[in-house]
């Protein structure tokens, strides 16, 4: 049963055009690829573009009231952490930052980048 709707998933992601290459992020699944091929995320270099936020949601409060944003993978469950560290994947992988420069901010800020 699971197998079938995995194939079903991996069938509809690739109908959207959403690249094999998004399975290297770690923490995607299939059906988020079809999510994120919804969404119009297609390559790593798409979702690398992406913050936290809009994956997990967001919320503004103005005059007194709040609204909610969900993010794209909202329905998936996807914790701020984990969204962070996959962002964090996708912009080594896309080359946007360096191992090394992010060995630098740590030592600049004394935080663990993505963390």
């Amino acid at each position: 049963y699971l197998e079938k709707i995995e194939a079903e998933h991996d069938e509809k992601r690739k109908a959207l055009g959403v690249k094999d290459e998004l399975r290297e992020i770690p923490g995607v699944t299939t059906a988020m690829m079809v999510t994120l091929g919804e969404d119009g995320v297609k390559t790593i270099e798409d979702f690398a573009g992406y913050a936290a936020d809009d994956l997990i949601g967001w919320k503004e409060r103005k005059d007194g009231e709040t609204k909610v944003y969900p993010g794209v993978l909202a329905s998936h469950g996807v914790s701020r952490a984990e969204a962070e560290q996959m962002v964090l994947a996708a912009r080594k992988q896309a080359g946007w930052i360096t191992e090394e420069e992010l060995a630098a901010e740590e030592a600049a800020t004394g935080e663990t980048v993505g963390a």
